[in-house]
């Protein structure tokens, strides 16, 4: 039965009085909840929250972090837990998601980058980008970014090259219009559709067919381009005098006699393609975790429902059925004969593999990637901007590769590509696996089947001021 004035049904305008009564505290307090949902209201409202969000203890994130998948309009058709909300799937708002793409991959200001190698003389060149972020970076290569799918669209987010913003906490995070102003300019719509696969396998695993990436709720899905990764880490290895052995095939990475004879490389250094190629992987899979539990952690104090998970096809989620018409982020994708899995090579020109086809051949992909690190604007340029008091000076020292560096990095890169028809050769270009999902919590599923205290006094207030937002839209039309 519902309410023909407002459109609720009868079990939200029961839940809305008595959420409102327990959320709104004193008595002032109930007052301002009465046209919280008022337009001339909203920059009030965020920044109230924002104030909540600011003044939540880190230990109490960590403590009280769950995966709570069960959300508005979400249905459990059968079993012990069976239940079925009749509240509406209702999206995030713009403040809730740039609270959350600022926990995951906001801007910290300048990393250190670091100090100091003993295989080179200067300031060592290890890293790609001083970007310091709310995410940890291998060798301060920084490349991880984000998509995000929701109602009304699919979107991209990137930070990589946002240091010059300061720290967000301290800029950004005092006002949620400034905030939310600085999310958007570093997002990029790229269609008006959310990714919508089948819920079948394989497109999604058998427990996230009723609750994954549902109607209302916004899937961020963070991704690593594992191709430059391992550019920048041949680099250290060449550097150091390894010598990259192939050991599934038996042989060196490439055609390396001439850099042994010169002494660059040391035939007893021996760094094994396979753990090499196993090690950047994890580098990449290791910083979009904790991008994905910086989301998770931000999900208590805006109290949100939600969680940190793998249960949606990642081929499915980059496009790899594009042509079966399930459309997904546009990513290309190459495909040969006894290749278990085709290789995601990303978007051109927006998130992309160093390797072709968007480069001629590998040591075009070298030279691009060198570019972006010594080029203008580059890390190492001595007129760019970093963390050193005397900037220009610090990073005037640190040296470009020599030829025979570069060359022997071109010569394994090329032996990979070659080799595996792929670059990387046995790990993929770009990589994504893992999601965090944010929705609105159905907490009347949790009072039916859970002991007390399974959500937090967050998760009451948002379900509050929610269902007071509807009644005051739905008053309105």
């Amino acid at each position: 039965m519902s309410d023909k004035k407002t459109g609720l049904t009868r079990r939200a305008f029961l839940y809305l009085s008595s959420m409102t009564a327990l959320a709104a505290g004193p008595a002032g307090n109930a007052a301002s909840l009465n046209n919280i949902s008022s337009p001339s209201n909203k920059a009030d409202e965020w920044n109230r929250l924002l104030s909540e969000v600011n003044e939540f203890p880190l230990l109490k994130s960590l403590f009280s972090r769950r995966s709570r998948r069960f959300g508005w309009g979400m249905n459990i058709p059968h079993g012990p837990l069976k239940y079925s909300s009749d509240l509406p799937p209702t999206p995030i708002d713009d403040f809730e998601r740039s609270v959350i793409l600022a926990a995951g991959l906001g801007a910290s200001g300048w990393h250190h980058g670091i100090p100091h190698s003993s295989a080179q003389e200067g300031l060592c060149n290890y890293s790609v980008r001083y970007t310091g972020r709310t995410v940890p970076t291998a060798a301060g290569i920084g490349n991880s970014d984000m998509f995000y799918t929701q109602d009304d669209g699919t979107y991209y987010v990137s930070t990589r090259d946002a240091s010059q913003e300061g720290n967000w906490h301290e800029k950004k995070l005092n006002a949620a219009e400034t905030l939310i102003s600085t999310v958007k300019t570093h997002t990029k719509k790229l269609s008006d559709q959310r990714i919508d696969p089948p819920r079948e396998a394989p497109h999604y695993s058998t427990h996230n067919f009723w609750n994954g990436n549902t109607a209302g709720s916004t899937l961020f899905i963070p991704v690593g381009n594992v191709s430059e990764q391992l550019l920048a880490m041949l680099f250290i290895v060449v550097g150091s005098g390894y010598m990259t052995y192939d050991d599934l095939n038996g042989r060196p990475a490439g055609k390396l006699q001439p850099f042994l004879q010169s002494k660059l490389l040391d035939s007893k250094k021996k760094y094994p393609l396979s753990y090499l190629e196993q090690y950047i992987l994890t580098t990449c899979a290791v910083e979009m975790g904790v991008m994905g539990h910086n989301m998770s952690l931000a999900l208590q104090p805006l109290g949100l429902g939600g969680w940190f998970y793998s249960g949606i096809n990642p081929f499915t989620i980059m496009g790899a059925s594009a042509k079966a018409g399930i459309p997904g982020l546009g990513f290309s994708f190459e495909k040969k004969d006894g290749w278990g899995v085709p290789n995601p090579l990303g978007i051109e020109g927006l998130y992309q593999a160093f390797s072709p086809p968007f480069y001629k051949d590998m040591r075009s992909a070298v030279e691009g990637f060198l570019e972006l690190k010594f080029g203008k604007g580059g890390a190492y340029d001595t007129f760019s901007p970093g963390p050193f008091k005397n900037n220009q000076q610090v990073k005037s020292s640190a040296s470009m590769p020599t030829d025979d560096v570069i060359d022997a990095v071109v010569a394994t890169a090329e032996y990979i590509y070659d080799t595996f028809g792929k670059f990387p050769g046995t790990v993929p270009s770009i990589f994504v696996r893992y999601y965090t999902q944010a929705h609105r919590l159905e907490t009347g599923f949790y009072d039916k089947y859970f002991t007390e205290g399974n959500y937090l006094d967050t998760h009451k207030r948002n379900v509050s001021r929610w269902l007071e937002k509807i009644r005051y839209r739905t008053s309105k039309i």
